[in-house]
Order: structure tokens, then C-alpha cells, then sequence
């Protein structure tokens, strides 16, 4: 069955065209990056030792570069500038050094689609911002929070896979591929996308959830508390870097706030973090 709608904003054989991928399966799906994998797969083990994430990072000169600059950005607010990776360990921690790590690979390969760079540079910044703010959440209501982190900076990796299928698509059915086209086919089609992208890279199965309902958590029949955490995440985030499209007060009124039963103070704490959680998207960057 087609997710087509008379009030589609895409050209109807183009949004049929992008359905009839998604239900076929027939997507060209970027593989999860090695280093990636085995990053996760390390910040999962209880008796992972800092040196081996450390020996993988070495390994990798331009990914050491990053992780030193991102440990002497103003997210980290290092006190005397950082020389070594080891000084970076230390100064991270095991966690925030496996979330920097993974991140930095995975904008290297996810979220990179040649033609729509710009596009492209804003989601990272936005997705990087929200997995800070997830991680902030889960940790005022005692969550997993190196999970959350995860969640937030992938709910959106549907948008770069549909960017990647656009050109071949619009070819297909003789659409002409507007910047309006695209922006409507990745918010139409991004969330199916990026569940079948996570689920094809075997992450957790709380983030191909999030992945697919982060928009109406309500339908989410498990993992809904992950779900409403990225969901409230992405929010802060449209407020924080985009304040045009979401006042601080209308924050207040989300119906998921209540949901997760925070308090005013809470989410005022939250909102308090805000430069941080910019700082974090900017040196991502």
C-alpha cells in the first residue's frame, strides 16, 4: 500500500515511488563503518578497558585529530589545551570518548550525500544537539544514558538515506528535484527509512523505534519512554539552534513533558543547558 495522500507536498509518483522502496526493501543502505561497530560494541561491555577504545582511535590519525579537537572545544571547557589522545581519555571519560567516537565516523559516512552539503551540515548540527539533550534527559529521569545519547544523534538518519535515493527516484518518475521536493520527501519518508537503516545495522532495538516514532511516540508499543526522551530532545534542539519555529514557552506545554512527568525546574534546567548542548553541535562540526 502506497503512503501516498491528496494532501501530500510531493509530487504523487514520487512519494509512490519512494513508498513502493520502502516496502520492497529495495534501498541502497550505507553499512555501519567498522570502527563505529566496534566502538559500540566496546562501550557495551561492562569490562571494556579505556585502552583498547584508546588503540582503536590511534589507529586512525584523522579520527584522533577530531577527538583531540572536539576535547578542547568550549562543549568540554578543558581548563589548559589538550596535546595528547591520552590526555583526551582522561578528560572524557569512557562514555562521552565512545559517543564522541562514533559520532565523528558516523558523519563521515551517514551523513554525507554529494550535492546536498548544506542541508546536510544543519541536520548533523541538529542531531548532534540532541543527542546532548537526550543524554541530559535521561539523566534528570535516571535513564540509560549513554543510549540516549545514541537515539538522539540517529533519529534522523532516515533524511540522508531518502536524500541518497532522490536523484535516481526523481529520474525514475521524471520529477524534477527541487531543494522544496527534498526537503518534503525526507520529512514524509525518513522515519521508515531510518528504522530499516538501524535495524540493518543491528543497533539496539530502542533506536530503530525512535528512529520510526519519534513524531508520534504515542504509537510506539515499546521503548516508549526512549522515544519520548528523543522526542522532547528534538524539540529543545528546534528551540535551541532554531528558536523561529518553537518559543521557550510553548516548551512548557508539550504534551510530552507531561508524559515524562518533569517538572518545571527540571525542564528549566534543561533549558539551561542550552549553550552546551550548541557548543557540543558546533565542535561536532
Amino acid at each position: 500500500m502506497s503512503s501516498a495522500q491528496t494532501d501530500s507536498p510531493l509530487p504523487p509518483a514520487l512519494d509512490e515511488a519512494l513508498s513502493e522502496r520502502v516496502e520492497s526493501g529495495q534501498l541502497d543502505l550505507p553499512v555501519l563503518p567498522t570502527t563505529a561497530s566496534r566502538v559500540l560494541g566496546l562501550s557495551q561491555d561492562s569490562g571494556c578497558d579505556i585502552g583498547e577504545v584508546a588503540a582503536l582511535i590511534e589507529r586512525d590519525q584523522s579520527l584522533a585529530a577530531h577527538v583531540l579537537h572536539i576535547a578542547n572545544s568550549a562543549a568540554f571547557s578543558p581548563t589548559q589545551k589538550i596535546v595528547s589522545l591520552q590526555q583526551a581519555i582522561t578528560r572524557l571519560g569512557l562514555s562521552t570518548l565512545c559517543e564522541v567516537t562514533v559520532a565523528i565516523v558516523l558523519k563521515g559516512s551517514a551523513f554525507e550525500v554529494p550535492g546536498f552539503e548544506p542541508a546536510l551540515k544543519e541536520l548533523w548540527r541538529h542531531s548532534a544537539a540532541t543527542g546532548v539533550f537526550a543524554k541530559e534527559i535521561a539523566r534528570t529521569l535516571r535513564r540509560n544514558v549513554e543510549g540516549a545519547f545514541l537515539c538522539g544523534l540517529l533519529h534522523d538518519i532516515g533524511k540522508p538515506v531518502t536524500l541518497s535515493l532522490l536523484p535516481s527516484v526523481c529520474k525514475e518518475v521524471k520529477v524534477k528535484l527541487t531543494d522544496e521536493i527534498a526537503l518534503a520527501a525526507m520529512d514524509q519518508h525518513h522515519s521508515l527509512m531510518g528504522a530499516m537503516l538501524v535495524k540493518e545495522w543491528e543497533l539496539a532495538p530502542w533506536v530503530e523505534t525512535v528512529a520510526r516514532h519519534h513524531h508520534d511516540y504515542e504509537n510506539a508499543t515499546e521503548h516508549q519512554t526512549e522515544v519520548m526522551v528523543t522526542c522532547l530532545a528534538d524539540n529543545l534542539t528546534h528551540w535551541a539552534m532554531e528558536s523561529k519555529e518553537i518559543s521557550e514557552e510553548a516548551l512548557f506545554e508539550l504534551p510530552v513533558v507531561a508524559d515524562l512527568d518533569l517538572y518545571e525546574d527540571d525542564l528549566q534546567s534543561l533549558l539551561d543547558g542550552r549553550d552546551r548542548a550548541v557548543d557540543t553541535a558546533k565542535a561536532f562540526a
